[in-house]
């Protein structure tokens, strides 16, 4: 009952391959009397019913328009063919084989270019139809039109951890991040799992993740959308996501290292909002000047600790006791490791007794 409630429409053409070859069997039987036909009426009832799923599924990319369209053509074609033909085919049928076949193989074949006609039809008509509105279109209109389309298709799959982390909205607010912000549901669900988390510090992260969704999407100048899509054989969030990204050949935008390197692997781009941080730091070498607010006391002796707009620990020489204050310091040397960038200072003491 499980599967047939995650995939009804799979219960549905089992069902009707299995009652097309009971129907098959239970014919053969009544008119043939003959066990052996019976069981090759089954293998045609199961082929025609194998046959009829096989195109429904072939139909799924097929647009309504065209559907239609070749319906009618076929409905055309065979309508005219049993008018004339039948007659002309009458006097075959009583015991003649022969005359079944040719029946049916004219039907088919009428049937056939029936179809073909009705989908060529209707291309053509959709070709003819967006020349005559072309017409009164401006060049501005038709390529609004173009471009409004090239960036239904440019997704961007924004994750729980960028949302959370809240530098999204500035970012996005900029106008840098071009085509749609995408979320899908799962990403909404774990967020509102997180904001209603008995942690006080997880349940202040989700509640800060969903204030920065709001005011994303009130952002008029913000294209965001909701999909419902989900993929409920898929247990983990950030599998969804890659899954997600990779059928709608969108990039995902993330702060998690994780669902990074695994999105890398899986050939998907990413937008790490990280990685756009560490690119905008200002590049500061030796003997540089900078203004930096001493905000606490270092951990060697006459340090004193500032931080620049990035986050940027900036370590400057002989301001312990100057915490609170606003210095001019001089670059001495710039440190690189694992967890970040380290900046050595010392203040710059010709420009402050300038100052004062």
């Amino acid at each position: 009952m499980k599967i047939f409630n995650k995939e009804p429409i799979l219960f549905v053409r089992i069902s009707l391959v299995l009652i097309s070859a009971i129907l098959g069997y239970l014919i053969g039987k009544e008119y043939w009397h003959n066990d052996l036909l019976s069981y090759v009426g089954l293998l045609f009832g199961f082929t025609i019913g194998f046959i009829v799923v096989t195109v429904e599924r072939s139909m799924e990319s097929i647009s309504t328009k065209k559907i239609l369209a070749g319906g009618i053509g076929l409905f055309i074609a065979l309508f005219i063919t049993n008018y004339v033909t039948y007659k002309l085919f009458k006097g075959f049928f009583t015991g003649n084989l022969l005359g079944y076949i040719t029946y049916a193989f004219v039907n088919f074949v009428a049937g056939y270019l029936g179809l073909i006609i009705g989908l060529r039809v209707s291309d053509e008509v959709s070709i003819g139809g967006f020349a005559n509105k072309a017409h009164h279109l401006n060049l501005k209109d038709i390529e609004g039109k173009q471009d409004k389309s090239e960036s239904c298709r440019n997704y961007k799959v924004i994750d729980t951890s960028s949302l959370i982390d809240g530098r999204i909205l500035d970012v996005a607010k900029t106008g840098f991040i071009d085509g749609v912000l995408i979320i899908p549901t799962f990403v909404l669900h774990e967020l509102q799992h997180i904001a209603d988390s008995q942690d006080p510090l997880k349940r202040v992260k989700g509640r800060r993740g969903l204030d920065i969704l709001k005011e994303l999407r009130e952002d008029k100048n913000i294209n965001i959308e909701f999909t419902d899509i989900d993929y409920p054989n898929v247990k983990e969030v950030d599998a969804k996501l890659i899954a997600f990204a990779k059928e709608k050949n969108g990039k995902i935008i993330t702060t998690d290292f994780n669902l990074n390197k695994v999105a890398q692997v899986r050939n998907i781009d990413v937008l790490n909002i990280n990685d756009l941080v560490k690119a905008l730091r200002p590049i500061l070498l030796p003997g540089e000047m900078m203004t930096v607010v001493i905000a606490k006391e270092g951990r060697e002796k006459n340090q004193g600790i500032a931080y620049m707009d990035d986050g940027t620990m900036v370590v400057v020489e002989d301001a312990m006791k100057l915490v609170g204050s606003e210095l001019d310091v001089m670059v001495t040397s710039v440190l690189q490791t694992s967890s970040g960038r380290m900046i050595f200072a010392k203040i710059n003491y010709d420009k402050e007794q300038v100052a004062n």
